[in-house]
């Protein structure tokens, strides 16, 4: 059936996307290659391991997780295969990009950036875990809540995404790409970079925060629609964890929304296993 609603966000996140690349380009050459060159070769191992982490994650997708097979997708197919390690490739270039030209706007516009970026920072204060796991619950119980109010059922996509069967692989396959590429791919673009380009173009005053991180949590949580039939249901659910990564990052910087992402990823699959197991 065609989807008109999951066909215009699929465009204005290419539209967004597109335009995230293109402002990264002209910000890293205009602005930031210079004031980031003594963060160049971090930068260049970071984006050298989330390439080879892609790859991985392609090759594992490929020959060690079984996916059902759908009218529309094929996860388990050479095709997928080679889309993915083009994209890994890609991702290469992608990060260097974001990673510099969002260290640089960060620079500029006065916000947190990337500790380990930036080399001024000789000092590393230990992480505040506290401070990274307390929101957690509420935006699981968020998501519960609102789904049970809102019920919806998911996509082909997100079915034939889902793998079959519960082995060790499965398990290990699910905890990579969620607790560990999602939100370290998501948090260098949506956060680092777009919160950097938006306080480079409104500033830092209160209300420009308040539409920086409301324009980077939406942008953050369209991209995520195609997974349920009614793309609105998950844009609202997804909302809130977009502005608390936001928040995160504005004051604490990029390794904290990074790490925030990576425990709401983790917690709440078990929750909902343990949900349905239960309750259900």
């Amino acid at each position: 059936m065609f989807d008109l609603d999951f066909l215009i966000l699929l465009l204005l996140n290419l539209l967004f996307n597109l335009a995230f690349f293109v402002l990264a380009m002209v910000y890293f050459f205009v602005e930031a290659r210079e004031i980031t060159k003594p963060a160049s070769k971090k930068v260049l191992l970071i984006s050298v391991l989330i390439s080879i982490a892609s790859i991985g994650n392609a090759l594992m997708m490929r020959y060690l997780i079984v996916f059902p097979k759908t009218e529309s997708y094929d996860l388990n197919s050479t095709y997928n295969l080679v889309v993915n390690i083009i994209s890994a490739i890609i991702t290469f270039f992608t990060t260097i990009l974001y990673l510099r030209a969002g260290q640089g706007l960060s620079h500029i516009s006065g916000l947190p950036g990337s500790k380990i970026l930036d080399s001024n920072k000789d000092e590393r204060t230990p992480i505040n875990w506290k401070y990274i796991l307390l929101p957690i619950p509420i935006l699981i119980i968020w998501s519960f809540v609102w789904f049970g109010l809102m019920p919806t059922e998911p996509t082909e996509l997100a079915l034939a995404s889902s793998p079959e069967g519960e082995g060790l692989m499965v398990y290990v396959y699910i905890f990579f790409t969620a607790s560990i590429l999602a939100p370290i791919t998501e948090e260098i673009l949506y956060r680092h970079f777009a919160m950097g380009l938006l306080a480079r173009w409104f500033g830092k005053s209160k209300a420009a925060v308040v539409i920086n991180i409301g324009i980077t949590s939406l942008i953050f949580a369209m991209a995520h629609a195609g997974v349920v039939t009614s793309d609105w249901i998950k844009i609202v659910q997804i909302l809130p964890a977009g502005i608390l990564f936001g928040w995160m990052n504005y004051k604490k910087g990029l390794e904290y929304s990074i790490l925030s992402h990576s425990a709401y990823n983790t917690l709440v699959i078990p929750a909902s296993i343990l949900i349905e197991h239960f309750f259900l």
